[in-house]
């Protein structure tokens, strides 16, 4: 079984004076929002990291129907990026579980604010590979 720290809106979580960690789905939840809301090419040792979501959605000329499909499309292809990292830490022999690795994309949904269109909301629904349902949801916004 793998872990991460618990983080929550960039602040690491204590309890009980301990550092809180996350495991199973809870860390597959993390994972998904860490490469979906990390910029792609922001960490210079690996550039590939990350997602173009936010440079797509903010600032752009485009039609929201376009945008929303550029920016669905762009999550898929960060969370599938996710899903080959995890088959290597499966293949280095690093111990998993199957609630915390990635199955399948079940939905992906982006949605632009009625009132601020500056803001988008997502909703990134998953299977695990233990067969278990998990949701996400995140804003993007240029605010």
């Amino acid at each position: 079984m793998s872990y991460d720290l618990r983080v929550i809106s960039g602040d690491l979580v204590i309890q009980n004076g301990d550092f809180r960690v996350c495991v199973d789905s809870e860390k597959a939840i993390q994972d998904v929002l860490k490469i979906c809301l990390t910029n792609a090419g922001a960490n210079p040792i690996f550039p590939w990291y990350g997602s173009f979501v936010s440079r797509s959605l903010v600032g752009n000329n485009l039609g929201t129907n376009i945008t929303m499909q550029v920016a669905q499309s762009q999550l898929q292809s960060a969370i599938e990026n996710l899903m080959s990292l995890q088959k290597a830490q499966i293949k280095s022999s690093q111990p998993v579980t199957p609630d915390e690795l990635i199955g399948s994309i079940s939905n992906i949904s982006v949605n632009r604010n009625k009132i601020d269109p500056r803001v988008f909301a997502v909703s990134v629904t998953m299977i695990t590979k233990g067969f278990k349902p998990i949701t996400t949801a995140f804003t993007i916004s240029s605010i």
